[in-house]
């Protein structure tokens, strides 16, 4: 009489193993982002491939741009990958993934019951898109990478004004997560809810070519969807259009060389602070919403301590969305940053005091003096041909707190 062995799935030690595989690969991903993003590596231009590789940053870029660039292939190569294999990236390869699982676990260790209700990612990646095809994308700066990507200006940049916010509006999702687990992924991330509409895409696509084999729940279902993304896709649309005209009325920032204009700037900008990152004399920094909270968290230049320089292009090179077009540099002097005004108020020739400053400093010889018979003292003149707005003569500019000379964004920025 033989003892029956016990019978086993075969099928479980290779969905164990699958899952090994995947938490492996999972923890490659997040310690290649974050070598990427950190100080740590002389190339600093590798921290523009961890926002590019969204599919939604890059779509939402080609759709407002009209432009395709290189830094777009890989986020399109994810786009194409998610066609073929429902939310592949959200579960082999994004580092924001894995921290919130981790949290999601932690809550459900606690007890903690999953998060239900609305789907409002559909919301942010429908309303995304419809504003990228009239040039402003609105949530744009709610894709996780991009995100991910602004966590690491406290690393090195902490005295930047609020480059500590993209830090605490993480730490407040892997809160949320772990009393709500899930919350993110499969509620409110932009990302993972364009890699569900690309599914649903795919599988409309491929039952055009397959026999009617669908019941009519399952198309009631796909149907509701769709409207629902049509629905989002016209808000953001007419929210965009709105934006853009409201836009122009307000006087634009002080942008890196190479911005597009303002008003598809703003929307295109993802607030990774690749650029702030990138530039090594640190005059880029976060707007505070000084000139609307439409361009909060943008970057801005400043020119107190040191100016734009003439050989410089690092910013025009690491941005993930082409808010920022690639310039080379010897083309830099002819790409306009903005124009000096000057405040004879404060300057000190107005007082009779010697001082060639922001001539003498300007490396465009963008700047004379002439004599003013009304004042009966020499003007500083800046030739709008030669002047780029680099900010040298604002930096050596020697009164203080206010500076006598500044350079504005001009219509031509």
């Amino acid at each position: 009489m033989s003892i029956a062995e016990p019978q086993t799935d075969p099928a479980a030690p290779s969905a164990t193993s699958k899952r090994h595989l995947r938490f492996l690969i999972r923890c490659t991903c997040l310690i290649a982002a974050v070598l990427c993003l950190l100080p740590l590596l002389p190339d600093t231009s590798l921290a523009r491939y961890v926002p590019a590789a969204s599919a939604l940053v890059a779509t939402a870029s080609l759709l407002a741009t009209r432009t395709l660039r290189p830094i777009m292939v890989l986020g399109l190569i994810a786009a194409l990958f998610a066609l073929f294999r429902h939310r592949w990236f959200c579960r082999w390869a994004c580092p924001v993934g894995l921290c919130m699982d981790g949290a999601s676990c932690l809550g459900r260790r606690l007890k903690r019951k999953p998060s239900l209700g609305i789907q409002f990612g559909y919301w942010l990646a429908a309303m995304t898109l419809g504003g990228a095809i009239l040039g402003y994308p609105l949530f744009l700066y709610l894709d996780p990478l991009a995100l991910f990507s602004g966590i690491f200006l406290t690393a090195r940049y902490s005295t930047v004004p609020l480059s500590w916010i993209s830090a605490l509006l993480f730490a407040v999702l892997l809160i949320a997560c772990a009393f709500k687990p899930n919350f993110w992924c499969a509620r409110a991330c932009p990302l993972g809810a364009f890699q569900d509409l690309l599914a649903i895409l795919s599988r409309y696509i491929r039952s055009l070519f397959a026999p009617k084999t669908r019941t009519p729940a399952e198309t009631n279902a796909g149907y509701r969807i769709a409207r629902r993304t049509a629905l989002g896709m016209v808000v953001g649309a007419g929210c965009a259009a709105a934006v853009r005209r409201i836009g122009p009325e307000r006087a634009p920032s002080l942008r890196p060389p190479g911005a597009l204009d303002e008003a598809t700037f703003v929307g295109l900008c993802t607030r990774c602070g690749n650029c702030i990152r990138a530039c090594p004399h640190g005059i880029i920094e976060r707007n505070l919403g000084e000139k609307g909270w439409a361009g909060i968290l943008t970057p801005v230049l400043s020119f107190e301590n040191d100016y734009c320089r003439e050989d410089c292009t690092r910013c025009t090179e690491i941005c993930p969305a082409g808010a920022i077009i690639r310039i080379p540099p010897d083309e830099k002097s002819n790409v306009r940053i903005g124009l000096p005004r000057v405040d004879m108020d404060i300057c000190l020739l107005s007082e009779d005091k010697e001082c060639s400053a922001c001539m003498r400093w300007c490396p465009y010889e963008a700047i004379s003096y002439i004599f003013s018979k009304e004042s009966y003292s020499l003007i500083p003149v800046i030739d709008p041909k030669k002047c780029n707005g680099c900010g040298a003569c604002q930096t050596a500019c020697p009164t203080r707190p206010t500076k006598a000379i500044r350079v504005v964004a001009s219509v031509l920025s």
